[in-house]
């Protein structure tokens, strides 16, 4: 099957996404590679529709089990033309729930035929002693694998017809969204304005940048982490102690989980 072109798409608040992806796009043939990041509000505004001759590398991180709620207006504006696509989620060392049979299907229903998928580890978004500095050189010799192996499976490929559908753990229907705490700032926000700034949904107020928006954010801890005072956080008791608990059962290393 002839392909022409790589495209690395990404919805990545934290880059831990965007790294894995890329890491796969560029390894996958000697071909042209666009690369699109959708975590930039104006690009996921773009109405987009991929030949058949593009492979299309696409991820997302996993927030509690799921992909995050944007991905639904996400897949709004992309369309596929029954081309290959690889699945990309990330997680944070816990579980990756049923996110990446989810991208699955979201990718099947506009188009795409998947050819490979996988589940990687980045550090968490939430609390850097977990998964701290992954994806690491050992993941990614193992991402490189993982497009040689997607290399050989298109070789192999004469008709997409012929493409077998993947096996993917998950369960549909999908574990509900949960409700979730938001990050705020305290008395020591120095004003500076780099969370409103940058983050991906506009969840943070544009007046009060301690102030954050419960129905729009998506619970990636971008501002948390960009903060240069490290005056954003969650404050509730009780995901704190989630945090603590988390800590300990997710203090194992997990490698990647690959299907193809």
């Amino acid at each position: 099957m002839k392909i022409e072109k790589i495209v690395s798409i990404y919805f990545s608040p934290n880059g831990g996404t965007k790294k894995v992806v890329n890491e796969i796009a560029k390894n996958i043939k000697d071909l042209p590679i666009e690369e699109i990041d959708l975590t930039i509000e104006k690009n996921r505004n773009i109405e987009r529709e991929f030949s058949k001759n593009e492979l299309v590398v696409f991820g997302m991180p996993v927030y509690a089990d799921r992909l995050p709620n944007i991905s639904k207006e996400i897949f709004k504006k992309i369309k596929g033309n029954g081309n290959l696509a690889v699945c990309v989620v990330t997680y944070g060392n816990r579980d990756y729930g049923d996110a990446l049979l989810e991208l699955k299907n979201e990718l099947n229903l506009i188009n795409m035929s998947v050819i490979a998928a996988v589940a990687a580890i980045s550090q968490h978004c939430l609390n850097k002693n977990v998964a701290t500095n992954r994806p690491d050189e050992n993941d990614f010799s193992k991402l490189i694998n993982f497009s040689n192996l997607i290399n050989e499976k298109i070789e192999d490929l004469n008709n997409i017809s012929n493409l077998k559908d993947l096996s993917i753990k998950g369960n549909f229907p999908y574990k509900p969204l949960k409700e979730h705490h938001v990050p705020i700032g305290d008395s020591s926000c120095i004003k500076c304005g780099v969370c409103e700034k940058n983050c991906p949904v506009n969840a943070i107020d544009k007046i009060d940048f301690k102030s954050t928006n419960k129905d729009i954010c998506i619970f990636c801890g971008k501002c948390i982490n960009i903060c240069p005072v490290n005056s954003r956080a969650i404050q509730s008791e009780e995901f704190k102690a989630f945090m603590k608990k988390l800590e300990l059962i997710a203090k194992d290393r997990k490698e990647m989980s690959i299907f193809i």
